[in-house]
């Protein structure tokens, strides 16, 4: 158990460093901004033992912990990933960041939330998710400009701060699209397979305490298939880019609800557990709301902030673990 916690945070770590370093070399050779990236590929990307873990639990008959994972996953998101980014690095978001990705979010978090408290997630669902998905992920590719960078370096500062090295870089290919690629392929595999070790132990330990799936699922589960993002954010963050922090937890919310939400609905009619209708639907809610209405405030995310999106986080999950 503690050798599978370990080894999978250690692959973790080295996974997520391979991924920033290749979704930021990426971003500089496509010219778009490391947010659209974040959004984009390394939200999705570190989603993926979300979404393992979701399929799986459908599967073996415990959908409690699927949708747990789902809602604690987006609550972590929201709260612990985006407050540790602020924390390490103060966040600068542009105000078309709020009224696009922050009304998007509310929107699909609202309605995710208000079908999943009276309806139960069927086929029909999961269709009106993944074409809600869709949707998403088109108009993210129109917006295509670095222009939309936040709070990261821009071309001209990179220049100015590396050099010959930067000049060296870009006209002498010392990081090729496909060097980029390999990058990011290989720190998500490491990420898939670590997160799922990492979880393994996570869930062993939880169900040696005698606790249910919907509390494993929110708490436990969660956090551990959210490591992935919860690294990443920090690297990302440690290394000066904290607008693909940021887009990479806001990213994953969107793939967990609508991309992972849909795939358990046509995999299997899943009905809401009431503990989750009751106590932490309310809180998803509340966390997306909190962490937008501090990012517009200045238009920036302040170590405070960060500070007191983390302690609400540790809040939900002392008085999750006591339902």
């Amino acid at each position: 158990m503690l050798l599978s916690l370990l080894g999978g945070l250690a692959g973790l770590i080295v996974g997520a460093d391979l991924l920033v370093r290749g979704a930021v070399g990426l971003a500089q050779r496509m010219g778009v901004s490391s947010l659209l990236i974040g959004l984009t590929l390394v939200g999705f990307g570190t989603s993926v033992p979300e979404t393992a873990t979701a399929v799986s639990a459908v599967l073996s008959g415990a959908p409690g912990i699927a949708i747990g994972n789902i809602v604690g996953a987006n609550i972590a998101n929201c709260l612990a990933i985006v407050g540790i980014a602020a924390v390490i690095a103060p966040i600068a978001i542009p105000s078309d960041f709020i009224k696009r990705e922050g009304a998007a979010l509310i929107a699909t978090t609202g309605s995710f939330v208000a079908w999943g408290s009276f309806f139960a997630f069927d086929w029909i669902a999961g269709v009106v998710m993944l074409a809600l998905l869709a949707l998403y992920l088109w108009s993210v590719a129109r917006r295509s400009s670095a222009a939309d960078d936040v709070g990261d370096e821009t071309t001209a500062d990179l220049a100015q701060r590396e050099g010959w090295r930067f000049a060296f870089a870009r006209w002498f290919g010392a990081y090729p699209v496909a060097s980029a690629v390999s990058l990011m392929l290989g720190g998500i595999l490491l990420i898939v397979f670590s997160g799922r070790a990492f979880v393994d132990g996570a869930v062993l330990l939880a169900q040696g305490l005698g606790v249910s799936d919907a509390v494993i699922g929110v708490t436990v589960v969660a956090i551990g298939t959210t490591s992935p993002e919860f690294i990443t954010s920090v690297v990302a963050a440690l290394r000066g880019r904290p607008g693909l922090a940021l887009g990479n937890a806001i990213g994953s919310c969107f793939f967990n609800i609508l991309g992972i939400g849909a795939l358990i609905a046509l995999l299997e009619p899943i009905s809401i557990p009431e503990s989750v209708v009751r106590f932490d639907f309310p809180v998803l809610i509340a966390a997306a709301v909190l962490t937008l209405v501090l990012a517009s405030s200045g238009r920036l995310l302040s170590r405070l902030e960060g500070i007191g999106l983390i302690l609400c986080y540790c809040i939900y999950i002392a008085a999750a673990a006591s339902v």
